[in-house]
């Protein structure tokens, strides 16, 4: 790291930051500086980050999930492509535009600090060598993501376990399952993904479920020939990944619903009883496939996108432990319950997911105000930010210059994050392009647009199916209602259609009206 001073300092090297870099470059700006923490390229997907868990893969098809592939000519290998496939195919989209030379590994930003007019401090630790160093920049993009801090469970005793324990974010790639009696706790995707791909390895997989959850089957298979040829034709990717947030073309006939759909009563309790039949024929046990079936509405939390999930229950070795209380504590042997159930286990693993609106780094503007006190995070409230203030969930004001890609009020659950992260890379790379023309140093959001949108952000989720359960997309976890945490703000609950529509349509007001230069 050379150069102390650079226009650009982008944080983190998962698809927003690499998308961010490539139409900076684009706009002709090339003193830019990546700071990825880990050994790796990919964000969530890289080589030993946090999603290199046995079974890990995409749950968005591989066509239409990853970005470049015609400009890149890569192909992936099957419909729904591996962590693997993705961090490689990460590798070899920095090295087709020309973007690791930016790139600086295993550098953690510890903090982020606004020193002067149009002038940043990046702090950042040197995981090499464990020393301390610091880079200015006139504009920080945060492209951290928001699922790379894992969420440990809140019960006690952890410590006291005399067996093998870790988070899948945090798998331990020297642990060893075979023969062992495993548990897992959770069954989110990431659970889900472990539970189909260790079940024959283990001696015994107790799975401890709080709340059920719908899935669908992937179907997955090679990418067949006939879309190896559109690929090969050209312009097959940028075909399936283009939104038509202007409204000008009829609705997709291929979409398997649109976000309308999701959220009539109706539809979706059509849906909800197809999978509870589902769930019936793949489940041999009629009571352990009634544990299994949900009680909320399709997408209310997460949908698992796998094969083979609820027959996996069949296998002789795979139990089932439904306690709605869930676990209490850990004790030398293993788990505790809420009914008062002990568990003797071997390795435990936990799937919990992610601290999803967590910035592990400190982040302070203009006279000291911290992003954390702008956004609701305290220790009261695990430090989680339910109560952003933002335009677009990309500006934040009191901290010019300051960007966040997959940002809160950005996206619903159900966008598909990678075009997100291409129209917020290019908004961000041509406004920077722009101020240098126009001779402008700083950019930040006017009080009144952040007020705005964030009122709309916050009655977004009014009528929406997200509210009928509880979900990490509001927050509403039984572990944050049991510490008396407020619902979480922090989501776009509206069609990325219509965020597009704002972010570069002006439906509320344009650049000029809602941003500040000077």
């Amino acid at each position: 790291m050379e150069m102390k001073q650079y226009e650009v300092v982008i944080i983190g090297s998962g698809f927003s930051g690499l998308t961010c870099a490539h139409y900076l470059r684009e706009e002709g700006i090339e003193n830019i500086c990546i700071l990825e923490k880990n050994k790796s390229l990919g964000g969530v997907w890289s080589h030993g980050g946090v999603g290199s868990y046995p079974g890990a893969a995409c749950d968005v098809q591989s066509y239409t999930y990853l970005p470049f592939l015609d400009e890149t000519g890569f192909i992936p290998s099957k419909r729904y492509v591996s962590q693997t496939e993705i961090a490689d195919y990460a590798e070899l989209l920095v090295d087709h535009f020309d973007i690791r030379k930016h790139i600086n590994f295993l550098k953690k930003v510890v903090a982020v600090e606004y020193v002067e007019f149009g002038k940043w401090k990046i702090e950042i630790l040197d995981l090499e060598n464990d020393t301390k160093t610091e880079v200015f920049a006139n504009h920080v993009v945060c492209a951290n993501g928001p699922l790379s801090s894992p969420r440990m469970p809140e019960f006690g005793g952890m410590e006291k376990f005399k067996g093998e324990s870790f988070h899948t974010a945090e798998w331990d790639k020297n642990a060893n399952l075979k023969g062992k009696k495993v548990g897992i706790v959770g069954t989110g995707a990431s659970a889900a993904q472990v539970i189909t791909s260790i079940a024959d390895e283990v001696e015994s997989l107790t799975v401890f479920q709080r709340t059920a959850t719908w899935a669908i089957e992937r179907e997955d298979q090679p990418t067949p020939p006939d879309i190896i040829d559109a690929f090969k034709a050209g312009g097959y990717s940028s075909k399936l990944r283009y939104v038509d947030w202007k409204g000008e073309y009829p609705p997709d006939p291929n979409l398997p619903f649109t976000f309308e759909q999701l959220h009539d009563e109706n539809w979706n309790s059509a849906v909800c009883d197809l999978l509870t039949e589902r769930i019936k024929n793949d489940v041999d046990d009629p009571e352990t496939a009634k544990l299994l079936t949900p009680d909320y509405p399709f997408f209310c939390k997460r949908v698992l996108i796998i094969d083979d999930y609820f027959t996996t229950f069949n296998k002789e070795n795979v139990h089932l432990v439904n306690d709605p209380g869930g676990v209490v504590a850990v004790n030398e042997a293993g788990l505790e319950m809420s009914s008062g159930d002990s568990y003797e286990l071997e390795v435990i693993i936990y799937a919990t997911g992610f601290d999803a609106g967590l910035i592990p780094f400190s982040v302070t503007g203009k006279n000291g105000v911290t992003l954390a006190n702008k956004f609701g995070a305290s220790a009261e409230n695990n430090f989680q930010m339910i109560e952003p203030k933002t335009l677009w969930g990309l500006h934040v004001n009191d901290m010019p210059n300051f960007y966040m890609m997959v940002g809160p009020q950005s996206l619903n659950p159900v966008t598909n994050v990678t075009l997100l992260c291409e129209e917020q890379g290019k908004y961000i790379a041509q406004l920077v392009s722009s101020m240098k023309i126009k001779n402008k140093d700083e950019v930040e959001p006017l009080e009144e647009a952040v007020e705005n949108w964030t009122e709309k952000c916050n009655v977004s989720s009014n009528g929406k199916i997200w509210l009928q359960c509880n979900n990490w997309y509001m927050k509403g976890t039984k572990d944050d209602q049991s510490a008396g945490r407020s619902r979480s703000k922090a989501m776009w609950m509206e069609s990325h259609e219509s965020y597009l529509d704002h972010l570069l349509g002006g439906a509320d007001g344009h650049q000029e009206d809602l941003l500040k230069f000077s």
